[in-house]
């Protein structure tokens, strides 16, 4: 999808992640056509949610951080568009399948015991793959015939480890790559196999 410059995105805290190049990445690979179900998980400001109710789909958005989720909500309102935003962590509170689900997860390896949201949200454990791998582990459940998933992977982020763990259930294809300074960031689609169980 186009980065729509005409959607009004307002951060107003800073406990909220908010659009940086890994969220662009995200929505430049991302394909949403109308009258599709589409998730957004770890929503942060809302930005793919927005484009994707924008495009025609059926949009829930979901992310474990309260602010974030009321961030969401506040900017759908402010566009005059349809998205349901929930607090969950994962999946915990997601009902329902989905044509697409696309995630941003924290991906850096650091532990964080820290009660900050904005820490939280780029904190991936260890090796900076687990939030992605617990993601993956569920998010075939919810995706409907023919569904794609899309996520976003780090070079610093236990990118190898991530791969291995979704190759019994997912066809995965990198999409798009882009190289920064100290890390290269991943576009990846996973298409769960039929007969995945």
């Amino acid at each position: 999808m186009q980065l729509d410059n005409s959607l009004d995105v307002v951060i107003e805290s800073d406990e909220v992640y908010g659009p940086s190049d890994d969220s662009f990445l995200l929505l430049k690979v991302m394909e949403v056509s109308p009258g599709e179900r589409f998730l957004e998980m770890g929503c942060g400001s809302g930005l793919l949610s927005l484009h994707a109710a924008k495009a025609g789909a059926t949009v829930k958005a979901a992310d474990i951080n309260p602010n974030a989720v009321e961030c969401t909500r506040r900017n759908a309102a402010r566009n005059n568009l349809r998205v349901e935003a929930v607090v969950s962590d994962l999946f915990e509170n997601i009902q329902g399948d989905f044509d697409v689900i696309a995630f941003n997860p924290p991906y850096l390896p650091e532990e964080t015991r820290s009660t900050s949201w904005i820490e939280k949200s780029w904190a991936g454990g260890s090796e900076g793959g687990e939030t992605a791998i617990r993601f993956l582990d569920e998010a075939w459940r919810h995706a409907l015939p023919g569904g794609r998933i899309y996520l976003i992977l780090s070079s610093l982020g236990g990118l190898t480890s991530v791969l291995k763990s979704a190759r019994q259930r997912y066809d995965a294809e990198m999409i798009e790559e882009r190289h920064m300074f100290f890390e290269s960031i991943y576009a990846y689609r996973f298409r769960p196999r039929v007969g995945t169980v």
